[in-house]
């Protein structure tokens, strides 16, 4: 190196001493004149109205398709068989039982054509009378009284003055086993003083009288008129026979009693199949 370039490096280094012994002297003079200022920091609720947080939105997620289960196959119901519709059985229709001169045609003094006569009898004229207990020997005969008249021929029933009579009619029939039967005759009567009983029955024994008859009864004179006498419905027995039964009996011995029947019927109804 020359003596000239060693020269210009002393004069260079100089310079810079200089330079940096200034700039040194400065900034002692600055500090010396000016007091040390401390800056706040910007407090955390400005920061926070000054700095903006974004929000984070999720991405949404893509739901997955489920897997459909397989179809099930229906299995066809079994059709329902209807149930049977019953037949109702049909009600035996009811109906007359045919009798022998039921309307009483053709009679004659203690004769009834078709029919049979019994009687209580424990007193005849000359015999010790009772009022209450005393019974004649009853007459059978055409009614002659058109005021007593039911239809035509009637069967009237008396005796002599100021006795009783007890008198039974009756007339036995075939009727299928089984049947309901039930017996009715139209009835009137005649007393001076008090009523009488009459009766319509039926004796399902089928014997020749009617002692176990089952009865229908009344107590008439002769302001009530015509009436119907209906005997209890009974059911025919295994012998089939059915003897239908009227009854008359005056409750006092007057001057005069009698009873009057017509129109008689017996209505059966078969049994059920």
């Amino acid at each position: 190196m020359s003596r000239n370039q060693k020269v210009m490096l002393a004069i260079l280094a100089l310079v810079d001493v200089v330079v940096i012994a200034v700039l040194i002297g400065t900034v002692v003079r600055g500090m010396q004149q000016q007091p040390l200022q401390v800056m706040a920091l910007p407090t955390l609720a400005a920061r926070a109205t000054s700095v903006e947080i974004p929000t984070w939105t999720p991405t949404p997620l893509s739901t997955p398709v489920p897997t459909l289960l397989p179809r099930q196959t229906r299995t066809p119901r079994p059709t329902r068989t209807p149930f049977p519709t019953s037949t109702p059985t049909p009600v035996p229709t009811p109906g007359p039982v045919v009798l022998v001169n039921p309307d009483f045609d053709m009679l004659m003094p203690n004769r009834i054509p078709g029919w049979q006569w019994d009687a209580f009898v424990n007193y005849r004229p000359g015999d010790n009378y009772d009022a209450h207990s005393s019974y004649a020997e009853p007459l059978f005969a055409a009614s002659d009284d058109p005021v007593r008249n039911i239809n035509g021929s009637t069967l009237k029933i008396e005796t002599m003055r100021w006795v009783k009579f007890r008198a039974w009619v009756r007339q036995t029939v075939s009727v299928t086993a089984g049947s309901t039967v039930y017996f009715q005759v139209k009835a009137n009567a005649f007393s001076s003083i008090e009523k009488l009983r009459l009766g319509a029955g039926v004796d399902l024994t089928g014997v020749d009288d009617c002692s176990r008859a089952k009865w229908g009864e009344v107590t008439i004179n002769q302001d009530d008129g015509v009436v119907t006498i209906t005997s209890p419905r009974v059911v025919v027995g295994q012998n089939g026979q059915v003897t239908v039964c009227l009854f008359a009996e005056p409750n006092y011995p007057d001057v005069n009693n009698a009873a009057f029947f017509d129109q008689a019927v017996l209505i059966a109804a078969p049994p059920r199949p």
